[in-house]
């Protein structure tokens, strides 16, 4: 069916992707799909179970579609970028972050690794990937991107966010690069307010813009609009989800991008807050993006549907304006769904213990050995006890899934050596908390400390200080962003993870015990005017 021959119902249906609140999909769903005629679906954690069930409950709304007489299969899309944003985990592999691929050296590993991620996804009925992220991390103080990242230097991002389109095409599944035209150099969270970038067009050509060229190159089908304010760019300062100048100039224009343009979510603050939902998503289309992002709030989605209608009616957006939207999305959906797949009895199956052991391999591969002046790593053996501390590890903005316990952490390293572990209740320990911990570990001559973000919580950065000023060998390891070592320059051995799963635990133990090399590079700059350390 043509653009040309849908209703306007049909027309908002497929200019908008909504989400819902519960692991059972609620009945209201069926309301959308069949009556409101909505084409595009996005799952969070909340929405999803083990890889089968997921499947039989997508397949449930592409059931729905096919009834209702829709002309192509849902768009169901997530956020499975891995690290520390992996929506599908039961059944699932849990793979290393982006930052964690870079620090590999080889794009070759983000190939493999989002290649073997799509076919999971296939597996449980999702067709959208919004991955991989293509924001160049040239802020250390970035509260939302950090291992999100591939890394600071644009050409990299670039190389690596192009092997990462073509993995997950190749198994089938859109990619929808992001946060266009760039969220890393950014010390605001677009969850929280909207973050601006004040640099002039030289250096956004140069920098934020690299990887996006590439990847467009590359034929990404999808790119994910962020709430990014460029006031050299847009002298009015809208974010770059609503702004004409950035989205139709820049995107098509400059870029030359003609796939489907998807703003992020504008229940997030930076909209919410400011433009409001329902006004964002009429300003959205008419800037240039074929599809808006709603992701949690049922009335809030009917009021987006209901002025969506309501501007596709009076004219206010232009009629050619949606016929173009609404075509791209068509063709999207003709070229990548069918629905023999979508309706199929089970998903395709993958292989888990090969995805199993391409996870180890990367991480393997990005564990970095970024100091070790004394030669203190790999450990030398002896009877005595390993102090280990561990930070409370938990979600540090919306866009994250709940992580790991650090209680699981700690047994990879008891395989090797008997150890004196202390678990802290937070991020940012207070001084009796940093005092209690080092008490814990004073039998102990080398402490190994487990720092999550401590160049941005300086609690973190006073424990590995006072141990060290009491004579102890420390060994920090970064389980998240390796800007933690300017906290701390002085420690004695500093190893970069990346990643705070029990795997890349278990990787960072046979680097401390010398059953292996630490063979990974630094992705990012430790300062900014120095280069890397």
């Amino acid at each position: 069916m043509r653009a040309k021959q849908m209703s306007v119902e049909q027309k908002v249906g497929q200019l908008l992707m909504i989400g819902y609140p519960t692991l059972e999909v609620p009945g209201e769903m069926e309301t959308w799909i069949r009556e409101r005629q909505i084409g595009n679906v996005i799952l969070f954690s909340r929405n999803i179970g083990s890889v089968a069930e997921t499947f039989r409950r997508v397949r449930t709304l592409q059931r729905w579609a096919k009834e209702a007489g829709q002309p192509h299969p849902l768009l169901v899309g997530t956020d499975q970028e891995n690290g520390v944003v992996a929506r599908l985990m039961r059944g699932a592999t849990r793979f290393p972050g982006a930052m964690a691929l870079g620090a590999t050296g080889s794009p070759e590993w983000a190939g493999r690794v989002y290649a073997a991620t799509g076919e999971e996804l296939r597996a449980a009925g999702i067709t959208v990937n919004f991955a991989p992220v293509v924001d160049v991390n040239n802020n250390p103080a970035n509260p939302v991107i950090g291992v999100r990242s591939f890394g600071a230097e644009p050409e990299a991002v670039g190389r690596f966010g192009e092997s990462a389109v073509q993995g997950l095409l190749a198994s089938g599944v859109v990619a929808a690069i992001k946060h266009f035209p760039g969220h890393g150099d950014t010390s605001t969270d677009s969850h929280e307010a909207i973050p601006v970038l004040r640099h002039d067009w030289q250096r956004l050509s140069q920098v934020e813009l690299v990887p996006f060229r590439r990847c467009i190159a590359a034929k990404a089908p999808m790119v994910m609009i962020g709430h990014v304010s460029l006031p050299t760019v847009d002298e009015s300062g809208a974010p770059a989800s609503i702004s004409r100048r950035l989205v139709t100039d820049v995107l098509r224009g400059q870029l030359g991008f003609q796939g489907v343009a998807i703003t992020d979510c504008l229940e997030m603050a930076a909209i919410a807050n400011s433009t409001g939902v329902p006004e964002a998503a009429v300003q959205a289309i008419q800037a240039g993006v074929d599809m808006v992002l709603v992701s949690h709030t049922p009335e809030v989605q009917q009021k987006t549907y209901d002025r969506l209608a309501e501007a596709i009616r009076s004219g206010e957006i232009p009629d050619s304006r949606v016929q173009e939207a609404v075509e791209r999305i068509t063709e999207l959906k003709q070229r990548y769904l069918s629905w023999e797949q979508c309706l199929a009895a089970t998903g395709p199956g993958f292989d888990r213990t090969a995805h199993e052991r391409l996870a180890k391999e990367a991480l393997a591969q990005a564990v970095t050995l970024v100091k070790n002046d004394q030669g203190l790593v790999p450990l030398p053996e002896q009877a005595r006890a390993l102090g280990v501390i561990l930070p409370g590890v938990g979600r540090l903005t919306q866009a994250e899934d709940q992580q790991a316990g650090a209680e699981l952490l700690v047994a990879p390293l008891q395989a090797h050596r008997q150890v004196h572990a202390h678990f802290l209740s937070a991020l940012q320990p207070a001084q009796a908390e940093i005092e209690q911990a080092v008490a814990a570990v004073a039998p102990c001559d080398t402490v190994i400390v487990f720092t999550y973000n401590a160049h941005l919580y300086s609690g973190q950065a006073q424990l590995v200080q006072q141990l060290s000023t009491r004579g102890k060998k420390v060994v920090a390891v970064a389980l998240r962003n390796p800007y933690d070592l300017t906290a701390f320059p002085e420690v004695d051995a500093f190893l970069a993870v990346y990643d705070q799963s029990e795997r890349a635990l278990g990787v960072v133990a046979d680097v401390l015990f010398g059953k292996q090399k630490a063979v990974g590079r630094l992705p990012v700059s430790m300062w900014k005017q120095q280069g890397h350390f």
